[in-house]
Protein backbone atom coordinates (compact mmCIF):
# COMPACT_ATOMS: atom_id res chain seq x y z
CA UNK A 1 0.00 0.00 0.00
CA UNK A 2 1.23 3.51 -0.83
CA UNK A 3 2.79 5.19 2.22
CA UNK A 4 0.61 8.25 1.73
CA UNK A 5 -2.59 6.22 1.81
CA UNK A 6 -1.31 4.23 4.78
CA UNK A 7 -0.62 7.43 6.69
CA UNK A 8 -4.01 8.84 5.83
CA UNK A 9 -5.62 5.64 7.07
CA UNK A 10 -3.67 5.82 10.34
CA UNK A 11 -4.62 9.45 10.88
CA UNK A 12 -8.27 8.75 10.06
CA UNK A 13 -8.19 5.84 12.52
CA UNK A 14 -6.85 8.20 15.19
CA UNK A 15 -9.73 10.59 14.60
CA UNK A 16 -12.24 7.75 14.67
CA UNK A 17 -10.84 6.33 17.91
CA UNK A 18 -10.82 9.81 19.44
CA UNK A 19 -14.61 9.94 19.06
CA UNK A 20 -14.85 6.87 21.27
CA UNK A 21 -12.50 8.30 23.87
CA UNK A 22 -14.32 11.52 24.59
CA UNK A 23 -16.21 10.37 27.67
CA UNK A 24 -14.53 13.39 29.23
CA UNK A 25 -14.61 16.75 27.50
CA UNK A 26 -11.53 17.19 25.23
CA UNK A 27 -9.36 20.21 25.84
CA UNK A 28 -8.61 22.77 23.10
CA UNK A 29 -5.70 25.14 23.67
CA UNK A 30 -2.71 26.63 21.89
CA UNK A 31 -0.33 29.54 21.41
CA UNK A 32 0.66 32.19 18.90
CA UNK A 33 4.30 33.34 18.81
CA UNK A 34 5.72 36.30 16.89
CA UNK A 35 9.40 37.23 16.93
CA UNK A 36 11.83 39.78 15.49
CA UNK A 37 15.54 39.00 15.12
CA UNK A 38 18.59 40.96 13.87
CA UNK A 39 22.38 40.50 13.75
CA UNK A 40 25.32 42.92 13.90
CA UNK A 41 26.85 42.32 10.45
CA UNK A 42 25.95 43.46 6.96
CA UNK A 43 24.19 40.22 6.07
CA UNK A 44 20.50 39.59 6.70
CA UNK A 45 21.36 35.95 7.46
CA UNK A 46 20.84 34.98 11.14
CA UNK A 47 21.43 31.24 10.69
CA UNK A 48 22.43 29.17 12.67
CA UNK A 49 21.69 31.17 15.83
CA UNK A 50 18.21 31.98 14.54
CA UNK A 51 17.66 28.26 13.87
CA UNK A 52 14.55 28.18 11.64
CA UNK A 53 14.70 31.95 11.14
CA UNK A 54 17.18 32.37 8.31
CA UNK A 55 16.53 36.05 7.55
CA UNK A 56 16.46 39.10 9.75
CA UNK A 57 13.11 40.67 10.46
CA UNK A 58 9.73 39.81 11.92
CA UNK A 59 8.57 36.20 11.78
CA UNK A 60 5.47 34.23 12.67
CA UNK A 61 7.15 31.38 14.50
CA UNK A 62 4.03 29.43 15.25
CA UNK A 63 0.29 29.46 15.54
CA UNK A 64 -0.56 26.22 17.34
CA UNK A 65 -3.93 24.61 17.91
CA UNK A 66 -3.89 21.58 20.22
CA UNK A 67 -6.85 19.23 20.64
CA UNK A 68 -6.43 16.57 23.32
CA UNK A 69 -7.98 14.31 25.88
CA UNK A 70 -5.68 13.95 28.88
CA UNK A 71 -5.27 10.74 30.85
CA UNK A 72 -4.98 10.01 34.56
CA UNK A 73 -1.44 8.74 35.05
CA UNK A 74 1.56 9.04 37.36
CA UNK A 75 4.05 8.72 34.51
CA UNK A 76 4.39 10.15 31.01
CA UNK A 77 6.63 8.98 28.16
CA UNK A 78 9.21 11.65 27.25
CA UNK A 79 8.83 13.30 30.68
CA UNK A 80 9.06 10.67 33.42
CA UNK A 81 7.44 9.73 36.75
CA UNK A 82 5.35 11.94 39.02
CA UNK A 83 4.69 11.71 42.77
CA UNK A 84 1.49 10.32 44.18
CA UNK A 85 -0.39 7.05 44.20
CA UNK A 86 -0.81 5.27 40.90
CA UNK A 87 -4.30 5.29 39.34
CA UNK A 88 -5.91 1.85 39.57
CA UNK A 89 -7.90 2.03 36.33
CA UNK A 90 -6.64 2.03 32.71
CA UNK A 91 -7.18 5.21 30.73
CA UNK A 92 -7.06 6.28 27.08
CA UNK A 93 -6.57 9.65 25.44
CA UNK A 94 -5.26 11.36 22.34
CA UNK A 95 -3.58 14.51 21.09
CA UNK A 96 -3.70 16.28 17.72
CA UNK A 97 -1.54 19.38 17.11
CA UNK A 98 -1.85 21.68 14.10
CA UNK A 99 0.76 24.36 13.43
CA UNK A 100 1.26 27.18 10.96
CA UNK A 101 4.54 29.10 10.87
CA UNK A 102 8.29 28.86 10.42
CA UNK A 103 8.82 26.51 13.35
CA UNK A 104 7.05 23.80 11.35
CA UNK A 105 9.84 23.66 8.80
CA UNK A 106 11.65 20.53 10.02
CA UNK A 107 8.73 18.39 11.18
CA UNK A 108 8.19 15.81 8.46
CA UNK A 109 4.65 14.49 8.09
CA UNK A 110 2.11 13.33 5.56
CA UNK A 111 1.15 16.96 4.81
CA UNK A 112 4.68 18.27 4.16
CA UNK A 113 4.40 18.12 0.39
CA UNK A 114 1.96 19.81 -1.97
CA UNK A 115 0.78 23.11 -0.50
CA UNK A 116 3.86 23.40 1.76
CA UNK A 117 6.42 23.08 -1.01
CA UNK A 118 8.63 26.16 -1.39
CA UNK A 119 6.79 28.02 1.40
CA UNK A 120 8.65 29.53 4.37
CA UNK A 121 5.58 29.22 6.57
CA UNK A 122 4.15 25.72 6.61
CA UNK A 123 0.83 24.26 7.70
CA UNK A 124 1.31 20.91 9.41
CA UNK A 125 -0.39 18.46 11.71
CA UNK A 126 2.95 17.74 13.32
CA UNK A 127 1.71 15.65 16.26
CA UNK A 128 -1.09 13.08 16.21
CA UNK A 129 -0.99 10.22 18.67
CA UNK A 130 -2.95 8.01 21.01
CA UNK A 131 -1.88 7.87 24.65
CA UNK A 132 -2.82 5.43 27.32
CA UNK A 133 -2.22 4.25 30.88
CA UNK A 134 -2.16 0.81 32.50
CA UNK A 135 -1.74 0.10 36.26
CA UNK A 136 1.28 -2.16 35.67
CA UNK A 137 4.23 -2.06 38.04
CA UNK A 138 4.01 1.31 39.72
CA UNK A 139 2.34 2.75 36.59
CA UNK A 140 2.82 2.37 32.81
CA UNK A 141 1.90 4.77 30.01
CA UNK A 142 2.45 4.81 26.24
CA UNK A 143 2.05 6.87 23.08
CA UNK A 144 1.49 5.66 19.50
CA UNK A 145 1.60 7.91 16.43
CA UNK A 146 3.60 11.00 15.49
CA UNK A 147 5.24 12.96 18.31
CA UNK A 148 8.13 15.28 19.15
CA UNK A 149 11.38 13.69 20.32
CA UNK A 150 12.16 13.15 24.01
CA UNK A 151 15.91 13.46 23.31
CA UNK A 152 17.63 16.49 24.83
CA UNK A 153 16.77 19.36 27.12
CA UNK A 154 14.75 21.39 24.59
CA UNK A 155 12.06 18.92 23.60
CA UNK A 156 9.23 20.32 21.52
CA UNK A 157 6.32 18.96 23.52
CA UNK A 158 4.36 18.54 25.75
CA UNK A 159 5.95 21.18 27.99
CA UNK A 160 6.47 23.54 25.07
CA UNK A 161 7.99 26.08 25.21
CA UNK A 162 10.48 23.99 27.21
CA UNK A 163 13.10 26.65 28.02
CA UNK A 164 13.17 30.35 28.71
CA UNK A 165 15.00 31.22 25.46
CA UNK A 166 13.83 32.31 22.03
CA UNK A 167 16.91 30.99 20.23
CA UNK A 168 17.95 27.36 20.53
CA UNK A 169 21.15 25.68 21.64
CA UNK A 170 23.53 23.94 19.23
CA UNK A 171 22.67 20.68 20.99
CA UNK A 172 19.08 21.19 19.83
CA UNK A 173 20.20 21.89 16.25
CA UNK A 174 22.17 18.62 16.18
CA UNK A 175 19.37 16.42 17.51
CA UNK A 176 16.19 14.86 16.05
CA UNK A 177 12.96 16.85 16.15
CA UNK A 178 10.22 14.22 15.88
CA UNK A 179 9.44 10.53 15.45
CA UNK A 180 6.69 8.28 14.18
CA UNK A 181 6.22 5.07 16.16
CA UNK A 182 5.43 3.85 19.66
CA UNK A 183 6.99 4.48 23.07
CA UNK A 184 6.21 3.26 26.57
CA UNK A 185 7.42 4.26 30.05
CA UNK A 186 7.27 2.23 33.27
CA UNK A 187 7.54 3.68 36.76
CA UNK A 188 9.65 1.31 38.85
CA UNK A 189 8.46 0.55 42.41
CA UNK A 190 11.04 1.79 44.92
CA UNK A 191 11.42 3.26 48.38
CA UNK A 192 9.90 6.75 48.35
CA UNK A 193 12.84 8.05 50.37
CA UNK A 194 15.09 7.25 47.38
CA UNK A 195 12.95 9.14 44.91
CA UNK A 196 11.21 7.99 41.72
CA UNK A 197 12.71 6.01 38.84
CA UNK A 198 11.40 5.11 35.39
CA UNK A 199 12.54 3.39 32.21
CA UNK A 200 11.31 4.09 28.68
CA UNK A 201 11.54 2.23 25.38
CA UNK A 202 10.42 3.21 21.89
CA UNK A 203 10.54 1.88 18.33
CA UNK A 204 10.35 4.58 15.64
CA UNK A 205 10.89 5.23 11.94
CA UNK A 206 14.11 7.16 12.50
CA UNK A 207 14.99 10.85 12.66
CA UNK A 208 12.16 13.12 11.48
CA UNK A 209 10.73 10.40 9.23
CA UNK A 210 7.14 9.53 8.49
CA UNK A 211 8.27 6.53 6.46
CA UNK A 212 11.75 5.12 6.94
CA UNK A 213 14.13 5.35 4.01
CA UNK A 214 15.54 1.91 4.79
CA UNK A 215 14.03 -1.29 6.18
CA UNK A 216 15.36 -0.89 9.72
CA UNK A 217 13.68 0.72 12.71
CA UNK A 218 15.34 2.98 15.25
CA UNK A 219 15.43 2.41 19.02
CA UNK A 220 14.78 5.02 21.71
CA UNK A 221 15.42 4.26 25.39
CA UNK A 222 15.75 6.35 28.54
CA UNK A 223 16.34 6.25 32.29
CA UNK A 224 14.86 8.95 34.52
CA UNK A 225 15.20 9.72 38.25
CA UNK A 226 13.37 12.28 40.40
CA UNK A 227 14.37 13.22 43.93
CA UNK A 228 11.86 12.64 46.77
CA UNK A 229 11.13 16.39 46.93
CA UNK A 230 10.86 16.51 43.10
CA UNK A 231 13.41 19.36 42.95
CA UNK A 232 16.17 17.37 41.21
CA UNK A 233 15.74 15.54 37.89
CA UNK A 234 18.24 13.32 36.06
CA UNK A 235 17.42 12.21 32.50
CA UNK A 236 19.53 9.90 30.32
CA UNK A 237 18.07 9.62 26.80
CA UNK A 238 19.39 7.60 23.88
CA UNK A 239 18.64 6.90 20.22
CA UNK A 240 20.36 4.36 17.95
CA UNK A 241 19.58 2.94 14.54
CA UNK A 242 20.57 2.43 10.92
CA UNK A 243 20.08 5.82 9.25
CA UNK A 244 21.75 4.99 5.92
CA UNK A 245 20.15 7.15 3.22
CA UNK A 246 19.16 4.27 0.99
CA UNK A 247 19.18 5.00 -2.76
CA UNK A 248 20.42 8.50 -1.98
CA UNK A 249 17.09 9.61 -0.47
CA UNK A 250 18.24 12.33 1.93
CA UNK A 251 15.28 14.70 2.22
CA UNK A 252 14.12 13.09 5.48
CA UNK A 253 17.50 12.47 7.12
CA UNK A 254 18.73 15.99 7.78
CA UNK A 255 20.96 17.19 9.32
CA UNK A 256 23.11 14.08 8.70
CA UNK A 257 23.31 12.25 5.38
CA UNK A 258 25.35 9.12 4.76
CA UNK A 259 25.01 6.69 1.83
CA UNK A 260 26.50 3.25 1.14
CA UNK A 261 26.65 2.14 -2.50
CA UNK A 262 26.49 -1.48 -1.25
CA UNK A 263 23.49 -0.93 1.01
CA UNK A 264 25.50 -1.43 4.20
CA UNK A 265 24.02 -0.36 7.51
CA UNK A 266 25.34 3.03 8.63
CA UNK A 267 24.52 3.40 12.31
CA UNK A 268 23.79 6.71 14.02
CA UNK A 269 23.51 7.11 17.77
CA UNK A 270 23.05 10.08 20.06
CA UNK A 271 22.93 10.38 23.84
CA UNK A 272 21.76 13.18 26.12
CA UNK A 273 22.28 13.54 29.87
CA UNK A 274 20.40 16.34 31.65
CA UNK A 275 20.54 17.38 35.29
CA UNK A 276 17.99 19.95 36.48
CA UNK A 277 17.67 21.33 39.98
CA UNK A 278 15.31 23.86 41.55
CA UNK A 279 16.93 25.67 44.47
CA UNK A 280 13.73 27.45 45.48
CA UNK A 281 10.64 29.00 43.90
CA UNK A 282 12.78 31.57 42.12
CA UNK A 283 16.03 29.88 41.03
CA UNK A 284 16.75 26.76 38.97
CA UNK A 285 19.48 25.37 36.71
CA UNK A 286 19.74 22.79 33.95
CA UNK A 287 22.96 21.23 32.66
CA UNK A 288 22.74 19.23 29.42
CA UNK A 289 25.50 17.21 27.76
CA UNK A 290 25.21 15.47 24.38
CA UNK A 291 27.25 13.05 22.32
CA UNK A 292 26.45 11.75 18.84
CA UNK A 293 28.10 9.77 16.05
CA UNK A 294 27.30 8.76 12.47
CA UNK A 295 29.08 6.08 10.47
CA UNK A 296 30.37 7.28 7.12
CA UNK A 297 29.38 5.91 3.72
CA UNK A 298 31.30 5.56 0.46
CA UNK A 299 29.20 7.89 -1.72
CA UNK A 300 30.50 11.44 -2.19
CA UNK A 301 28.15 14.39 -2.75
CA UNK A 302 28.15 15.99 -6.20
CA UNK A 303 29.35 19.52 -6.88
CA UNK A 304 25.86 21.01 -6.40
CA UNK A 305 25.97 20.20 -2.67
CA UNK A 306 28.10 21.81 0.06
CA UNK A 307 31.17 20.03 1.46
CA UNK A 308 30.15 17.48 4.06
CA UNK A 309 26.59 17.08 2.74
CA UNK A 310 27.28 13.34 2.52
CA UNK A 311 29.33 11.93 5.41
CA UNK A 312 32.15 9.74 4.09
CA UNK A 313 34.02 9.05 7.34
CA UNK A 314 32.87 8.21 10.84
CA UNK A 315 31.87 11.52 12.41
CA UNK A 316 31.03 12.63 15.93
CA UNK A 317 29.76 15.69 17.77
CA UNK A 318 29.58 16.50 21.49
CA UNK A 319 28.98 19.44 23.78
CA UNK A 320 27.47 20.92 26.92
CA UNK A 321 25.10 23.78 27.76
CA UNK A 322 24.34 25.37 31.11
CA UNK A 323 20.99 27.09 31.70
CA UNK A 324 20.17 29.32 34.67
CA UNK A 325 16.81 30.91 35.50
CA UNK A 326 15.91 33.39 38.21
CA UNK A 327 12.26 34.47 38.51
CA UNK A 328 13.13 37.37 40.79
CA UNK A 329 9.66 38.85 40.45
CA UNK A 330 6.31 37.18 40.02
CA UNK A 331 6.06 38.49 36.45
CA UNK A 332 9.76 38.68 35.42
CA UNK A 333 12.45 36.05 34.88
CA UNK A 334 16.15 36.35 34.04
CA UNK A 335 17.59 33.63 31.78
CA UNK A 336 21.30 32.92 31.14
CA UNK A 337 22.78 30.21 28.92
CA UNK A 338 26.39 29.27 28.14
CA UNK A 339 27.15 26.55 25.60
CA UNK A 340 29.87 24.78 23.67
CA UNK A 341 29.59 22.16 20.96
CA UNK A 342 32.28 20.54 18.82
CA UNK A 343 31.52 19.03 15.42
CA UNK A 344 34.73 17.08 14.99
CA UNK A 345 34.40 16.10 11.32
CA UNK A 346 31.73 18.45 9.98
CA UNK A 347 28.85 16.00 10.27
CA UNK A 348 26.06 18.61 10.07
CA UNK A 349 24.84 19.16 6.52
CA UNK A 350 24.65 22.95 6.94
CA UNK A 351 27.57 23.71 9.29
CA UNK A 352 31.36 23.35 8.99
CA UNK A 353 33.49 21.35 11.40
CA UNK A 354 34.85 23.16 14.43
CA UNK A 355 33.96 24.46 17.87
CA UNK A 356 30.85 26.57 18.51
CA UNK A 357 30.51 28.80 21.59
CA UNK A 358 27.42 30.75 22.62
CA UNK A 359 26.30 33.09 25.41
CA UNK A 360 22.64 34.10 25.70
CA UNK A 361 20.82 36.39 28.13
CA UNK A 362 17.19 37.48 28.25
CA UNK A 363 14.26 38.65 30.33
CA UNK A 364 10.84 37.01 30.22
CA UNK A 365 8.01 39.33 31.25
CA UNK A 366 4.38 38.28 31.76
CA UNK A 367 2.05 41.33 31.63
CA UNK A 368 -0.63 38.75 32.42
CA UNK A 369 -0.87 34.97 32.67
CA UNK A 370 -1.63 34.56 28.96
CA UNK A 371 1.06 36.81 27.44
CA UNK A 372 4.86 36.57 27.60
CA UNK A 373 7.26 39.14 26.10
CA UNK A 374 10.93 38.19 25.90
CA UNK A 375 13.85 40.42 24.75
CA UNK A 376 17.08 38.46 24.19
CA UNK A 377 20.75 39.13 23.36
CA UNK A 378 23.10 36.42 22.11
CA UNK A 379 26.81 36.25 21.20
CA UNK A 380 28.28 33.36 19.18
CA UNK A 381 31.88 32.57 18.31
CA UNK A 382 33.25 29.84 16.05
CA UNK A 383 36.73 28.31 15.99
CA UNK A 384 37.54 26.23 12.91
CA UNK A 385 38.35 26.26 9.18
CA UNK A 386 34.98 27.65 8.00
CA UNK A 387 32.81 30.75 8.38
CA UNK A 388 29.34 29.79 9.65
CA UNK A 389 27.87 33.29 10.20
CA UNK A 390 26.80 36.07 7.84
CA UNK A 391 27.00 35.61 4.08
CA UNK A 392 24.23 34.14 2.00
CA UNK A 393 20.86 32.80 3.15
CA UNK A 394 21.05 30.07 4.30
CA UNK A 395 24.77 29.94 5.08
CA UNK A 396 25.49 26.40 3.82
CA UNK A 397 29.25 26.91 4.09
CA UNK A 398 29.16 30.28 2.33
CA UNK A 399 29.33 32.55 5.37
CA UNK A 400 31.95 35.23 5.89
CA UNK A 401 32.04 35.69 9.69
CA UNK A 402 33.29 33.69 12.68
CA UNK A 403 31.46 35.83 15.27
CA UNK A 404 27.92 37.11 15.52
CA UNK A 405 25.79 39.20 17.87
CA UNK A 406 22.06 38.50 17.63
CA UNK A 407 19.28 40.57 19.20
CA UNK A 408 15.68 39.37 19.30
CA UNK A 409 12.34 39.91 20.96
CA UNK A 410 9.33 37.65 20.84
CA UNK A 411 5.79 37.68 22.16
CA UNK A 412 3.73 34.56 22.86
CA UNK A 413 0.01 34.53 23.59
CA UNK A 414 -1.33 31.37 25.24
CA UNK A 415 -5.02 30.56 24.95
CA UNK A 416 -7.31 27.86 26.29
CA UNK A 417 -6.72 25.77 29.39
Amino acid sequence: MNNRYLTGLLFASLLAVSNVLVAEEPNIHGRIQLGAIYNDNGSDNVFPTGFLNFREGVNLNRADLIFEKTIKSNIMPRIGPFPGLKPQKPDLGFQIDARYGKDAAITFGFDDEGRNKDHDHKLLVQQWFLKGYQPWGDGFSYIVGSWFTPLGYEIGSPVDPPTGFYTHSYAFAYGPSKHVGAMGALKIPMNKKKGMFSVGLGVVQGWNNLQDNNDDKTLLFDLRWRSPDFKTWVDLENIIGNEQSENGVTDQTRPFNSVSSRGEKLMRHMHSLTLTHRFNKQKRIAVNTVYGAQQGGDVVADSHNPPGFLITKDSEWFGVNLNYYNRFRKDTQLGLRAEWLRDAQGAHALLPEGDYYGLTANFSWWPNKKLRIRPELRFDRYDGPGKPFGGKVPTVFFGDQDKQWTASVDATWFFGK
